[in-house]
């Protein structure tokens, strides 16, 4: 990439509110670094033309691959990382097995604390965003799900006083998303999924509050604040 202005490394972007976020991130001109799991050749047909990264991040060595290939595309400063990319699975913690509760973990916390690690150099003058959920008050049949984002929740708040006037951290929980996760985590539907927010209602609002100079370090984007920033963009003119 040339031009490192404008560029956002993006975790999880292969899918669901990663790629929305891919997808608005591109409409709002920046060059994209996108990692998942897929491979190039199963990337969904609205993938957007960006740059891409097929990396596991059940694996050792994932975090690393990602800051060479990110160091490798952007030679100098990276204005933007969001580290989206999670997975968890509903089911007691009865029935989860130490394999599973550690592959958990390894992609919502390990891996991301082993990152922004390696990305601080980097990142010097941007912008760190930590895409947690709103289970990381706690939530009932994903309790290691929530374990792993509320560590994530701890790390980002502790990294933002740590980082303060050098990078600018924030952790945004969204609320219930229409990525098809739940369904993919094993949770029953049920009348709840009627309510779950699009993937670009979401997208829009996260990466506006990412844009906010000042704000508050961890903020939950709940169903009203997406409603308003929504009803905000269309009286500004903006899209919606």
């Amino acid at each position: 990439m040339k031009d490192s202005g404008k560029t956002c490394l993006l975790t999880g972007a292969s899918h669901g509110l990663g790629l929305a976020l891919a997808q608005e991130l591109v409409a709002r001109g920046y060059q994209v670094l996108g990692t998942g799991r897929r491979p190039l050749h199963d990337l969904p047909p609205d993938y957007p033309d960006c740059a891409y990264l097929q990396v596991d991040l059940r694996q050792a060595d994932a975090a690393a691959r990602i800051a060479e290939w990110t160091a490798q595309e952007v030679p100098g400063p990276l204005p933007l990382a969001i580290l989206n990319a999670g997975a968890g699975r509903y089911r007691p913690l009865s029935e989860e097995t130490a394999a599973e509760m550690a592959e958990v973990l390894q992609i919502n916390f390990d891996a991301n604390l082993q990152l922004t690690q390696m990305l601080h150099p980097k990142l010097q003058g941007g912008t760190l965003g930590l895409i947690g959920s709103v289970a990381h008050r706690g939530a009932a049949g994903m309790p290691v799900y929530a374990a792993s984002k509320g560590a994530l929740d701890g790390f980002g708040r502790a990294l933002a006083e740590e980082w303060r006037g050098s990078v600018r951290v924030r952790v945004l929980h969204p609320g219930p998303v229409a990525t098809g996760m739940s369904e993919r985590a094993g949770r029953p539907r049920d009348m709840m999924d009627s309510l779950f927010l699009s993937p670009r209602a979401v997208a829009m609002t996260l990466l506006d509050r990412l844009d906010t100079p000042r704000g508050a370090d961890r903020q939950v984007v709940s169903f009203a604040q997406v409603g308003r920033n929504m009803l905000w963009r269309k009286l500004a003119g903006g899209r919606a």
